[in-house]
């Protein structure tokens, strides 16, 4: 978004228009006319982001947890586990990972 000069000076001039009607006592009712947008623009801490992303993935870890297994499920794995042929892949929790941190911000 480009935002030019010609917006600032209307701005202000939106400002003092409203400055004025305020202190020329005009019904809030006749002010109410002219309704405009409102940006707040903040940036949150590091440490904000990082706090709601950690407790995002614990609670959709904690769904993902107590959510029964299918018992062939688990006896598959337990055989592949004694057998050792069971690898965990790593691109697979990198992919979980970031799109649990992708989903959140």
């Amino acid at each position: 978004m480009r935002i030019s000069s010609n917006y600032f000076s209307t701005l202000y001039n939106t400002s003092m228009i409203r400055q004025n009607q305020d202190s020329s006592g005009i019904s809030s009712s006749e002010s109410s006319k002219n309704k405009y947008d409102e940006i707040t623009i903040r940036s949150a801490s590091q440490e904000d982001i990082d706090s709601k992303f950690v407790s995002t993935l614990k609670n959709l870890l904690l769904k993902e947890i107590q959510q029964p297994a299918a018992e062939e499920k688990l006896d598959l794995l337990t055989k592949r586990i004694q057998d050792g042929t069971y690898q965990v892949d790593a691109n697979k929790i990198a992919e979980k990972i970031l799109l649990y941190k992708g989903a959140e911000l």
